[in-house]
């Protein structure tokens, strides 16, 4: 079994989670302190829903590069209709290729 990617995730997490502390601590003077006078639950809340929007951004322009590239792929399929037997069969397997599917 592959662990790599968990282990990645794991110190990724943690240079982040550092990060942020110290980010914090330079904008408000202090660490995170549980029991200042703050509503925790609403400001996670709040991240939380700029964290919803992000995911959202990030989904519709992974789409529209998808949509664009298998556009672009389709167009290029069409044109080597006019090429030679070998050429066709060239780009089509390197067009396979982009798209995984080979």
């Amino acid at each position: 079994m592959n662990l790599a990617h968990l282990e990645h995730t794991k110190e990724e997490f943690i240079k982040t989670a550092n990060s942020q502390e110290r980010k914090g601590i330079l904008k408000y003077g202090k660490p995170l302190e549980p029991m200042d006078d703050y509503d925790w639950l609403d400001m996670e809340f709040e991240e939380l829903v700029d964290a919803v929007k992000y995911n959202r951004a990030a989904k519709r322009k992974l789409l529209t590069e998808k949509n664009e590239r298998e556009f672009v792929i389709e167009r290029i399929r069409t044109i080597t209709e006019r090429c030679d037997y070998q050429a066709k069969m060239e780009i089509n397997h390197w067009l396979d290729v982009l798209e995984g599917t080979e």
